[in-house]
């Protein structure tokens, strides 16, 4: 049969028509599948959050101690197997954080930040100190901590020569103590507003020269906030006076001129994380259970 001209013309238009709704849909496709293409390639995969798990100390160890919470926090790299030996970075927390309750140490500020951060370079370990009894408001107590670190080296791999300790408030106080009584155990340390003695915010122990002098060969990375009413900033600044006097060679004091006590928000730097893995102690040993 012959088609008509104007027959063929509309027959025309509607194969006309049919291709380019054709073109269109394969054109939205291609626009489509490119998109998603670039999104892919050009976003990275957001960073997991750190393994973290809660282990606790045997009961022989746990009973010697004086302060501590039997269980602790432990955190590792997300995509660590585990088995290879990285810096362990302490963190020992304030008053605010005493308890019985560990799970609320799961949250802790090194820990945050590097939940976040697709580079995790340490084994973090939390310890606790446990709730006030009997009227008492326990501290740090640097033979608890020295019960920990030596269940740490039988249970966990770490470098021992890169061994890192930092705390806010009360933990800066633990950080100056524990130090003091055993600065072979560090390759760094830095206090975030730290008290100096046993007592409370603003006691200063009488043992504070002799600290400084055991302190002195370590690097010190000191930070306090300048409008502390808590704990005033004088205190940092007479340790690293007494560190200077005893020619320590790599103190550094950071005075934040707008801050007050509260400056957890100083464990999201990641210049402290940088200055921290600088160092290491002369011997490359390493701690395998």
């Amino acid at each position: 049969m012959t088609l008509r001209p104007w027959m063929q013309s509309r027959e025309m238009l509607h194969w006309d028509f049919i291709m380019i709704k054709t073109l269109t849909f394969f054109s939205t496709v291609v626009i489509t599948l490119l998109a998603g293409l670039h999104v892919t390639v050009g976003m990275a995969a957001p960073p997991k959050p750190m393994r973290v798990e809660v282990r606790q100390l045997p009961d022989a160890i746990s009973a010697a101690t004086k302060s501590l919470n039997a269980k602790f926090i432990v955190a590792t790299p997300a995509e660590s197997a585990g088995t290879a030996p990285l810096p362990l970075l302490i963190f020992l927390h304030g008053s605010g954080q005493r308890g019985s309750d560990i799970e609320m140490m799961r949250d802790a500020p090194p820990i945050q930040y590097f939940n976040s951060q697709t580079t995790q370079p340490f084994v973090i370990i939390v310890p606790q100190v446990r709730s006030p009894k009997d009227g008492v408001k326990h501290t740090w107590e640097a033979d608890d901590l020295e019960r920990l670190f030596s269940h740490l080296e039988k249970t966990v791999t770490f470098y021992k020569s890169r061994v890192y300790l930092t705390g806010y408030s009360m933990g800066g106080y633990g950080t100056w103590a524990w130090a003091a009584a055993h600065p072979e155990r560090f390759a760094a340390l830095s206090p975030h507003a730290g008290g100096l003695g046993h007592g409370g915010p603003k006691d200063v122990t009488p043992d504070l020269d002799a600290w400084a002098k055991r302190l002195a060969p370590l690097p010190v990375r000191i930070v306090h906030g300048a409008k502390d009413v808590v704990v005033p900033p004088e205190l940092s600044e007479r340790m690293a006076k007494a560190l200077k006097s005893h020619s320590a060679t790599e103190v550094e004091l950071i005075i934040l001129p707008d801050k007050a006590h509260n400056i957890s928000d100083g464990f999201a730097n990641a210049e402290l994380y940088a200055w921290l893995l600088k160092h290491s102690r002369s011997a490359e040993k390493r701690s395998k259970p």
